[in-house]
């Protein structure tokens, strides 16, 4: 064969091979970051930086592992921007509000702020999803401001109290007692249905926090509320025409930090219509303790005993009549299933009315709770993206007492999430080293990343999706049937809480 034609021949050699090469290792494209490790969010177009991938094997069904993996995250493509409606998972970090899509890709901030709050970020979202009101802090005190979702749009809405550096260094202040009210405490409401009305504290027009009335079509701001004791935890009847909320004071003798109020006053109810205050009778104790609603005019109470809480009772809103609703006291824990309105609780045994030792169930209509497990817990929560109940440490319960998921490392098992698949994911710390597990139904336990776990949430949309916020702020995403993690961003620093917004 003559020497050119060998040329050829070896030219069009090498270039076949490198386009199967080219085909088989592309680049993928990731998101366009800033040093603060926010995603480039409000372009309408983002310009990706080609990265090679990490070799992974995406068709590899689930294998179990006894031996934490190493975490090999692959980078994923770079989206276009967030879901023009949804839905999203939302988390609270320590600088801000940040909003995902439902696979976790393209992290934006929505509120830039200093947040160290555990509060229930559900409560700040109005029934439409398209709005959510917070309380931050500037340097002239505290502010309510209503955000729009997914824009990031910011609104002041009204000023809720000044507070200075002097007052800031005298923590047992008149001031400071009135800003523990409205920033410690869940400080805003939103009225079911459309979400016309939000109820608020503040402290703007006196010394100590009061009810106020926020309506976002006339823009109008009602005080509802005037008082010596310090308002808080504002809550709608179901049926909006109510607003309970509750009075506390700090008094002395004070201690070392101060934290919470260590006097209850007492519970206060304002019908909207007409702006009419009714008092309530108060639970005792010096907490005031709201478990939920039984139905439109009823809320759930219980009173503080000597080892352990007693008289779970139904109240009415507007006539302050009770109603007995259990008589086994209880030790401490309960919580109540939105989905039925069971209630979860932990029984040590030695208290008045106790019913031993054990995790009980009370459902809707019943008298007598069931024993669901036989070992007390030191935590009841409902879980609103799981449709659970977590006991730490025993486990989790569905409202209706048939299922139960058991922690994969007893007492070392922290962060549940289940999915609507039933899929199982826990941090599990051991020898001051933490770990994300995941377990598919029945199989067994899959060790898929290795760190500490802020929170741990699954996709809202087909449950199929592992959202994971590592301690740093680092946000990985982990998909049925492998679970091999991909970096999807960082939110800066750690997370307080996750949660759907549908």
């Amino acid at each position: 064969m003559p020497d050119y034609l060998k040329a050829i021949l070896l030219s069009l050699t090498l270039l076949i091979l490198s386009s199967c090469n080219s085909l088989s290792t592309p680049a993928i494209p990731v998101s366009e970051t800033i040093s603060t490790g926010e995603v480039a969010a409000h372009s309408s177009i983002l310009s990706p930086s080609p990265v090679p991938p990490e070799p992974t094997n995406t068709s590899a069904p689930p294998t179990s592992t006894n031996t934490p993996l190493p975490p090999t995250p692959t980078q994923t493509s770079a989206p276009m921007g967030l879901n023009p409606i949804g839905p999203f998972v939302i988390f609270e970090a320590h600088n801000g509000i940040w909003i995902n899509n439902p696979d976790g890709s393209f992290p934006t901030r929505l509120l830039e702020s200093d947040i160290y709050s555990v509060l229930d970020l559900h409560r700040h979202i109005s029934p439409t999803g398209d709005h959510m009101a917070l309380v931050v802090s500037n340097d002239q005190g505290l502010d309510l401001v209503i955000i729009k979702i997914p824009s990031g749009e910011t609104e002041t809405i009204a000023h809720l109290i000044d507070r200075t550096r002097e007052q800031e260094n005298d923590p047992t202040s008149p001031n400071s007692f009135a800003t523990y009210a409205i920033r410690d405490y869940e400080s805003v409401a939103w009225q079911p249905g459309d979400g016309r009305l939000l109820a608020f504290i503040g402290a703007s027009n006196g010394p100590t926090a009061d009810l106020y009335l926020f309506d976002t079509r006339t823009r109008e701001i009602t005080q509802l509320t005037d008082g010596p004791s310090q308002a808080i935890l504002p809550v709608w009847s179901p049926d909006g025409q109510y607003i309970l909320h509750f009075g506390v004071s700090w008094v002395p003798p004070f201690g070392g930090a101060i934290i919470g109020a260590n006097q209850f006053d007492g519970v206060w109810a304002v019908r909207v219509s007409d702006g009419k205050v009714i008092t309530l009778p108060k639970n005792e104790g010096i907490n005031p303790h709201f478990v939920g609603w039984q139905d439109d005019s009823h809320y759930i109470t219980y009173d503080d005993g000597e080892c352990s809480a007693q008289n779970l009772r139904s109240v009415d809103v507007v006539s302050g009549e009770t109603m007995p609703i259990m008589n086994a006291g209880f030790y401490y824990y309960i919580d109540q299933s939105p989905e039925n309105g069971a209630f979860l609780f932990s029984s040590a045994p030695g208290c008045e009315n106790s019913l031993g030792e054990g995790i009980f169930l009370l459902l809707p209509g019943q008298t007598t709770p069931t024993l669901l497990h036989d070992k007390r817990a030191w935590e009841i929560d409902w879980m609103p993206e799981s449709n659970v109940f977590d006991a730490y440490p025993e486990g989790l319960f569905s409202s209706d007492g048939q299922t139960y998921y058991d922690p994969p490392v007893y007492d070392k098992s922290f962060v549940p999430a289940v999915s609507m698949e039933g899929y199982q994911a826990w941090e599990v710390i051991e020898n001051q080293k933490g770990r994300v597990v995941v377990r598919v139904t029945t199989g067994d336990w899959m060790t898929i990343l290795n760190g500490f776990v802020d929170e741990l949430i699954w996709d809202p949309v087909e449950g199929k999706t592992l959202l994971i916020a590592l301690e740093d702020g680092s946000i990985y995403a982990a998909s049925y049937p492998d679970f091999t993690p991909r970096l999807m961003g960082s939110l800066g620093e750690g997370v307080n809480q996750a949660i759907w917004l549908p």
